[in-house]
């Protein structure tokens, strides 16, 4: 593809992630796929037959459905392993996040309707909890995940709870939408969200975004622990490292020279 003066090769690349991020949701027919991205059936066709054939987007000959081909779950094997460039840039800060807790520190991502570890640096002592790295859980349990769907543009997040099952890990897990809501909304405005029990029994999370230049999350910075060990005033000392180390990591992500 030959780029254009009038940036037409930007356009189709953005157009082509927009298919993506939309294919995501569901698989959808070429008809719905161009109403939801805004483009003409034509153009929208071209698009997935380039997709397609890079191994990006397979199609369902039985029903003409397009959904996400071998290509993405590549590139989701990638950052499970750790290959994330933001963690790159991160490692130094999130070491120090870990020396000076002393707890587990944890880097989630959203999957779907899941979210999964791909950062994880286990704390020094014996007694401890992880999250564990590759492992997946519902977007809707612990800290990590409330922050996820909390930092997320709220059509995608309206779309995501509509059909999310609330299925529960642990009895402290969250089932109900109406005070997962309730929570969602004191976390955007906090900035930071607290677990207790939901995804492991007796483990306490506390948890801050990693953000793009639009405040929307890229990934969920945690630290976790045993509850034993993070009273009340330690919860709050961890809140003040957890907010600093990733609006550091924030600003490094969408090129800020400093944190404001």
């Amino acid at each position: 593809m030959t780029e254009t003066p009038d940036g037409s090769t930007v356009r189709a690349v953005s157009r082509a992630i927009d298919i993506l991020f939309a294919l995501g949701h569901s698989p959808l027919t070429l008809g719905d796929v161009a109403e939801v991205v805004s483009l003409s059936k034509p153009t929208t066709y071209r698009l997935l037959s380039t997709l397609r054939a890079k191994g990006m987007v397979v199609q369902d000959q039985a029903s003409g459905h397009y959904g996400l081909g071998p290509g993405c779950f590549h590139l989701m094997s990638s950052i499970s392993n750790g290959n994330a460039g933001f963690i790159f840039e991160a490692t130094d800060a999130l070491e120090q996040l870990r020396d000076v807790t002393e707890e587990t520190v944890a880097v989630h991502v959203r999957a779907g309707r899941s979210r999964i570890c791909v950062k994880e640096l286990p704390s020094p002592h014996l007694i401890r909890y992880i999250a564990g790295v590759g492992v997946s859980e519902g977007i809707h349990t612990g800290s990590a995940g409330k922050t996820l769907l909390a930092f997320m543009p709220e059509a995608e997040r309206e779309r995501l709870l509509k059909d999310l099952p609330l299925n529960p890990t642990t009895p402290n897990t969250i089932t109900d939408l109406e005070t997962l809501r309730a929570q969602l909304t004191r976390i955007a405005a906090d900035g930071i969200a607290h677990s207790h029990g939901e995804r492991a029994v007796g483990a306490v999370g506390v948890t801050a975004p990693i953000t793009d230049a639009n405040g929307f999350a890229l990934a969920a910075l945690s630290v976790i622990g045993p509850e034993g060990r993070l009273g009340t005033e330690k919860i709050a000392e961890i809140e003040r490292n957890v907010r600093e180390v990733a609006a550091r990591i924030s600003a490094t992500v969408s090129g800020a020279s400093e944190v404001d």
